[in-house]
């Protein structure tokens, strides 16, 4: 009896092996989605052609990317498998125009767009994703050469260090641009932070924090092509504070202006200049965010005084507490930089428009910088750089700080 008994508990326990694994051997992989990707270029100007139109797609839980290329007219058709995206397009268009001597001139430029957390599944209502690409010529006047913010350690006493700051801006253009009135500005929210609390109005404006500009006439401060004007909060020789050998630290007693808030943490050089200070969150200094995950924006309007005055916003954060900030017109904005840490960004800060991408430094006090890329040298030697409104292939990330500097990549 007990013989049966054990005869027939083998041949369940088999048995349900058998369907166990008969279960398993007829469940189907997830098939892949085909998605439609239309590209909408509302500014596109008229007669232009439009070639080279294709699509990105980067799963951002795998990281992995995939391609596909336009045949004919906007409409781009490509295979995925289910999970969270991002959309990057490119192209470019080319079109003629009459210039105001009447002589006629053909353009080309890039046409970059971006859509990003596109939800991608065969339960989707529609395999459709719209993205809006925008013109994108490599820019012929002022751009941000260099921000250097994440600070360093000091090789005596290996002490964090954040003084040591700088943003660099550059006449890419070949004629002799003027200081005066310039301003820059970090934007109030992070790369980091989810949901972006401004999202719904990027496409028309930019929201900083902090604002400071050059003051001038408009012709008191030229700056010739191939050169730039350098900016810091604390513009000496950084190199005296600690050991003159410490090559973490930088001599930046050679800036043009300093931003600089009275308070007694701050320090005034006499022999720079100091920037208008117009806005800033700090009651006591400011010093640029050190995980340099906020956007940085060169900005230039009328009359920047009642500008502020007229556009300053408050709204709740995300946790409900009201915060202050002003607001840009993107139309204003003559550059942008987003910076984010690729493991840590959410959201955008800045509007795809004004640059697509981002860059970053991998780790604070790590004694790097995000450094534009040169795009060429001209015959006389002027270096121009390269400005395609996507910081993720303008710059060099994590690069070696080299303030007034140039042909250096």
């Amino acid at each position: 009896m007990k013989r049966i008994v054990v005869k027939s508990t083998m041949y369940i326990t088999l048995l349900t092996l058998l369907m166990v694994w008969s279960s398993c051997e007829k469940e189907a992989p997830v098939p892949p989605v085909e998605i439609t990707v239309e590209v909408e270029m509302p500014a596109l100007a008229k007669g232009a052609t439009v070639e080279g139109l294709k699509v990105k797609a980067t799963n951002k839980g795998t990281g992995t990317t995939s391609e596909a290329t336009a045949e004919t007219g906007n409409a781009i058709a490509i295979t995925l498998d289910e999970g969270i995206y991002n959309f990057e397009v490119s192209g470019q268009s080319t079109y003629t125009y009459t210039d105001i001597e009447g002589v006629e001139q053909t353009k080309t430029e890039a046409l970059v767009g971006l859509v990003e957390n596109i939800s991608v599944s065969s339960a989707m209502a529609s395999p459709v994703v719209s993205i809006t690409a925008h013109a994108s010529s490599n820019s012929t006047g002022w751009v941000i050469k260099e921000i250097y913010s994440a600070g360093t350690k000091t090789s005596v006493g290996a002490a964090n260090y954040n003084k040591v700051q700088f943003v660099e801006i550059y006449n890419n253009s070949s004629e002799t641009l003027y200081a005066d009135g310039l301003a820059i500005g970090e934007t109030a929210i992070t790369s980091a932070t989810s949901p972006n609390y401004y999202t719904d109005d990027l496409n028309d404006s930019t929201y900083v924090q902090t604002l400071y500009s050059i003051p001038g006439n408009g012709t008191e401060h030229p700056v010739k092509p191939g050169e730039s004007v350098l900016l810091a909060p604390y513009p000496f020789d950084h190199t005296k504070e600690f050991d003159p050998a410490d090559n973490n630290l930088l001599d930046l007693s050679g800036a043009d202006w300093q931003w600089y808030d009275e308070h007694r943490l701050a320090i005034d050089v006499p022999e720079v200049p100091n920037m208008a200070r117009h806005y800033s969150y700090s009651a006591s200094i400011w010093i640029v965010a050190v995980q340099m995950n906020r956007g940085f924006v060169l900005f230039k309007t009328r009359n920047i005084n009642n500008h502020v005055e007229s556009n300053t916003d408050i709204r709740a954060n995300n946790i409900g507490n009201a915060v202050t900030a002003i607001r840009l017109s993107n139309s204003e904005v003559l550059d942008a930089v987003d910076l984010g840490n690729p493991e840590t960004i959410k959201a955008k800060t800045i509007s795809s428009s004004l640059d697509l991408g981002f860059t970053y430094c991998s780790s604070t006090y790590n004694g790097k910088s995000v450094r534009r890329k040169v795009s060429h040298v001209e015959a006389d030697g002027r270096v121009v750089y390269q400005d395609t409104n996507n910081s993720t292939v303008d710059f060099i990330p994590n690069a070696e700080p080299q303030p007034r500097q140039f042909n250096t990549n």
